[in-house]
C-alpha cells in the first residue's frame, strides 16, 4: 500500500510567482523609470534618428532620435499609472455599489442589477470611444472612460457574494450585538466580497493595458510626446521593414503583460490561492495560531479573573421584581409565498420570568426558533411580525415588535444575548475569535482602548470555560473544535451582561460529553449572572437538565406548556406524549421498537384546519379538523395548560383511535 504524497503548499506559490513575474517587472520598471532610464524619453536628436541597437542605445532610437529603452521604461510607468487608477476607481466603485445592493436587497437591489446588466451588455470599447468622443482625449478622460466600462463586473461579483451572505447566521448575531448597517457592510461583508473581485482584477489588468494601448494606437489615448506603448506602436508601424526595434519591444511588452495577467487570474480563480484581504494585511501567525484542533476539556477558570457579576434584578424605573423579562402575546409571523402571505407562527404567547429558563420544544419546522427570534428582529427581512413582545430590562419595559433597526440596536447586544445553533456559520471565518468578542465588548460599551477591551475579552472567554483565553483569542474559528466554538459564542453573548439569553439549539451536532459540559456551563452562568434564558431544542434530554418551564410547539402554536416536572410526568397533549415516547430509556429490553408518531412534521398553521396535529393523532375525530383547540388550564393545576379538545385532566394514553376526541 503506497501513501499518496501531497504536494507542498510552497510549490503552488512558485508557480504563481512565475506567472506574476512579468507583471512584477512591469510594475518595478515603471516605478523606477526615472532611475533606470539612460536618457530623457522626450529629448529629440534628429542626427541620431533610427539608429539600430548599440551598447549606447540597447533598443536603438526612433525617427526623432529618442532613446527607445528610455521610452519603454517610461511607457511602463504611464501604463502602470493609468491601469492602477482605472482599477482603483472600478474596483472601489463596483465593489461598494454591488455589496450595498446585495445587502439592502429589495428595490435597490433590483434597480442596481438592471443597471449592471445594461452596462455589461454594452460593448466596452464603444462606450470608451463615446466618452472620449464627447470629452476629448487625455489621461483624465481615458481613466474616466475605462472606469465606466470596467466597474460593472466587479459590482456583479460583489452583489452575488453579499446576497449569498446576507441571510447567514453570523450577520444575525451581529445585528443582535447592535452593529449598524455601515459597520456590518464595511467590516464583515466588503472583505469577503473583495476577495473574488481581486481575482477578477488580476485578469482585468491585461484588459486595461490592452485598452490603453488600443486607444493610444487610435490617437485617443495618451498624447505625444509622452511615451506610451500603444503610441510607440503607432510610430513604429511605418518602419516595420527598416527599423524593427521600434514596434517589436512595445508589442512584446503588451503581449507579455496581457498573457501573464490572464494566466494569473485563471490560477487564482482555480481556488488554490484565493486572495484574502486579511492575509494581505495581517499574515497568518505561526506557533500557537497554527496548532492543530483541540478538543474541549473541562473548564478551567479563575474566579478572580471573571468579570464582575451584573447586578441582580433589583427594582429600576418601569421594572419590578415580578415583571417578566419577556412577555410575548399573540405573536404571528408570515412570509410571502405565491403572491400570498403564509403563517409560520400564529397566536403564540409565552413569558419568561426573572431567573427562569423556558424551553421551547418541538420537531424541526414546528416554529420554535421563529417564536424565539421574532421579537428581536432576527428573521428574514421579508418576514412580517405582528403581536406584542414586551422586554423588561434594566432600562425599563419596551415593546420590541415594530422597532426600527436603530431603535433595536439600543436593545440587542445590551439587554439580550443569543447563542445560535451552528457556530461554524455564525462566526466569520476571516476574523479571529478575539476580534469577534472584542466587537461585542465595544458594542456593549465596555472595555475602552484596545488593551482594555482585550482584557475583558479574555475574561469572557475564561468565564465561558475556555482554557488559555489569550491563545484562543488569536485563533480562527476553523482552528477550534465545535464545543470550543460554541463556548466562544457564549462569550460573545455574555459581553453585554444580558438579562435574557436566547439559546437556539445550543448543543446540536456535538457529542454527548461536550453537550453535558455546555449544559452545565449554561446552568452555572444562569445562577452566577442571574440571567433568564429561552432554550430552543428538539432534545428533551437538554430540556430536563436545564429548564424550569416547558412550552411544546407544533405547527406554529403552543400545544402544551407548564412546569417541567408537570409536563414530563403528566403529559396531556398527544404530541407531547409522542415526543416523550421517542426518548430512549435505560433498561429497555433489546429489540424493543420505539413508539413513533405517524406522518411528518413541518406543517404550518395554514396547511391544516383545526388542530394542526390531527392528521398524525391516533385519537383524532371529526371535531379536531374543524375547530382549533384553545390553550386551557388543566383541572387541578395552576400553570399546566394544554390545547386539546378532550376534557382537560384526562390522560393521553386513553383508548384507541376514535374513542377520545382530540
Amino acid at each position: 500500500m503506497t501513501a499518496t504524497r501531497k504536494r507542498p503548499a510552497g510549490r503552488a506559490w512558485i508557480g504563481t510567482a512565475l506567472l506574476a513575474l512579468p507583471l512584477a517587472l512591469f510594475a518595478i520598471v515603471g516605478v523606477l523609470a526615472p532611475v533606470l532610464a539612460p536618457a530623457d524619453p522626450t529629448a529629440n536628436d534628429l542626427a541620431a534618428g533610427l539608429l539600430p541597437p548599440t551598447s549606447e542605445n540597447p533598443l536603438g532610437t526612433d525617427q526623432l532620435g529618442r532613446d527607445q529603452l528610455s521610452r519603454m521604461l517610461y511607457g511602463a510607468r504611464i501604463s502602470l499609472s493609468v491601469t492602477a487608477a482605472v482599477l482603483a476607481v472600478a474596483l472601489t466603485a463596483g465593489t461598494v455599489i454591488g455589496a450595498t445592493a446585495g445587502y439592502l436587497g429589495g428595490r435597490v437591489d433590483r434597480a442596481v442589477s438592471r443597471v449592471i446588466d445594461v452596462v455589461v451588455s454594452l460593448p466596452g470599447m464603444l462606450v470608451t470611444l463615446a466618452v472620449i468622443g464627447v470629452r476629448g482625449p487625455g489621461v483624465e478622460n481615458l481613466i474616466l472612460a475605462l472606469s465606466l466600462w470596467s466597474w460593472a463586473p466587479y459590482a456583479r461579483i460583489a452583489r452575488a457574494r453579499v446576497a449569498d451572505l446576507r441571510r447567514s447566521p453570523h450577520l444575525d448575531a451581529l445585528r443582535l450585538l447592535g452593529a449598524g448597517r455601515a459597520r456590518i457592510l464595511g467590516r464583515h461583508l466588503l472583505p469577503p466580497a473583495l476577495a473574488p473581485c481581486l481575482v477578477y482584477a488580476s485578469t482585468d489588468v491585461g484588459t486595461i493595458v490592452l485598452g490603453v494601448a488600443t486607444l493610444s494606437f487610435l490617437g485617443l489615448g495618451v498624447a505625444p510626446p509622452s511615451a506610451e506603448w500603444g503610441q510607440m506602436l503607432v510610430e513604429g508601424r511605418a518602419f516595420m521593414d527598416s527599423a524593427w526595434w521600434l514596434a517589436y519591444p512595445p508589442g512584446v511588452a503588451i503581449t507579455a503583460v496581457v498573457f501573464a495577467a490572464n494566466l494569473l487570474g485563471e490560477r487564482l480563480a482555480a481556488g488554490e490561492e484565493r486572495p484574502s484581504v486579511l492575509r494581505l494585511v495581517r499574515p497568518t501567525r505561526t506557533g500557537s495560531a497554527r496548532r492543530t484542533r483541540r478538543t474541549t476539556g473541562p473548564p478551567a477558570r479563575s474566579r478572580a479573573a471573571e468579570p464582575t457579576t451584573p447586578p441582580g434584578p433589583e427594582a429600576t424605573p418601569g421594572r419590578t421584581q415580578d415583571t417578566p423579562v419577556l412577555q410575548v402575546r399573540d405573536l404571528t409571523v408570515t412570509y410571502p409565498q405565491d403572491r400570498e402571505r403564509r403563517r409560520v407562527v400564529t397566536g403564540l404567547s409565552y413569558e419568561v420570568r426573572r431567573g427562569e429558563v423556558l424551553a421551547l420544544v418541538g420537531e424541526t419546522g414546528s416554529g420554535k426558533t421563529t417564536a424565539a427570534l421574532a421579537p428581536f428582529g432576527l428573521l428574514d427581512p421579508y418576514a412580517v411580525v405582528t403581536g406584542s413582545a414586551v422586554l423588561g430590562s434594566r432600562a425599563g419595559t419596551r415593546e420590541m415588535v415594530g422597532l426600527t433597526p436603530g431603535e433595536r440596536r439600543g436593545v440587542n447586544g445590551h439587554s439580550v444575548g443569543v447563542v445560535f445553533q451552528d457556530s461554524g456559520t455564525v462566526l466569520n471565518p476571516l476574523r479571529t475569535i478575539g476580534a469577534h468578542v472584542d466587537e461585542a465588548v465595544r458594542n456593549a460599551g465596555r472595555g475602552g482602548r484596545r488593551p482594555a477591551t482585550r482584557r475583558v475579552t479574555e475574561q469572557l472567554l475564561r468565564l465561558a470555560g475556555l482554557p488559555d483565553p489569550a491563545t484562543v483569542a488569536r485563533e480562527f474559528p476553523h482552528q477550534l473544535s465545535g464545543g470550543m466554538r460554541q463556548r466562544a459564542q457564549i462569550a460573545i453573548a455574555l459581553a453585554c451582561e444580558p438579562e435574557l439569553l436566547i439559546a437556539d439549539e445550543p448543543t446540536s451536532a456535538l457529542d454527548v460529553t461536550v453537550q453535558a459540559q455546555l449544559l452545565d456551563l449554561l446552568a452555572r452562568l444562569r445562577e452566577e449572572l442571574a440571567m433568564s434564558m429561552v432554550v430552543v431544542s428538539h432534545d428533551l434530554g437538554v430540556v430536563t437538565r436545564l429548564a424550569d418551564r416547558v412550552a411544546v410547539v407544533y405547527s406554529g402554536r403552543i400545544v402544551e406548556t407548564g412546569p417541567l416536572a408537570a409536563v414530563l410526568t403528566g403529559p396531556h397533549h398527544p404530541y407531547t406524549q409522542g415526543l416523550l415516547d421517542a426518548v430512549p430509556r435505560p433498561g429497555t429490553a433489546p429489540g424493543t421498537r420505539f413508539r413513533t408518531m405517524p406522518g411528518q412534521g413541518g406543517a404550518g398553521p395554514d396547511d391544516t384546519g383545526g388542530c394542526g396535529f390531527a392528521p398524525r393523532c391516533s385519537h383524532a375525530v371529526a371535531a379536531c379538523v374543524d375547530a382549533t383547540p384553545p390553550l386551557e388550564t388543566l383541572t387541578g393545576t395552576a400553570e399546566h395548560r394544554s390545547a386539546c379538545l378532550r376534557h382537560p385532566g384526562e390522560r393521553t394514553a386513553a383508548a384507541g383511535k376514535g374513542d377520545t376526541p382530540c
